[in-house]
């Protein structure tokens, strides 16, 4: 199993993101965003177990749904998704009313923009596709100085 560096570079009360790196001053290689949307769960939120037998359609959700996101620049293969998957679990699978889903956003982009920089509107983009409308590029720089940036 890989282990990553992880270095955080956003902390707000509905999102999080973080660089997944290799080694601790290598170029990151992955992105994690999590998302907290603070409000129960549907079946919508996992279209792949729509009409499945079984799977309520009605009453499926929990108190609170949380969307993991890892941006790669390329497609990974089955061994690095489950290797990915592991790191959002760390912080998402012993919360007992939350279900949360796991997708890895392709972005070849992100081998060239994984700096502070570059990367907010990367993630600005993201978070919008996944109806997060935060605006994380008007954060003044100061408010990087501490834990939270809120």
């Amino acid at each position: 199993m890989k282990n990553f560096h992880m270095n955080r570079i956003l902390n707000l009360n509905t999102v999080e993101a973080y660089f997944l790196r290799d080694g601790f001053l290598s170029p990151p290689k992955y992105c994690m965003i999590l998302i907290d949307y603070k409000r129960p769960s549907t079946i919508d939120d996992f279209p792949h177990l729509k009409d499945i037998e079984g799977i309520p359609q009605d009453d499926f959700g929990n108190d609170n749904f949380i969307k993991a996101i890892i941006i790669s620049a390329e497609e990974v293969d089955e061994e690095t998704y489950e290797e990915l998957y592991i790191v959002p679990s760390g912080f998402l699978e012993d919360k007992e009313e939350c279900r949360w889903n796991f997708i890895i956003e392709t972005e070849p982009d992100f081998s060239i923009k994984n700096n502070l920089n570059d990367i907010f509107p990367l993630l600005q983009r993201i978070l919008r596709k996944h109806n997060c409308f935060l605006d994380i590029e008007k954060i003044s720089e100061e408010k990087f100085n501490h834990l939270s940036q809120e």
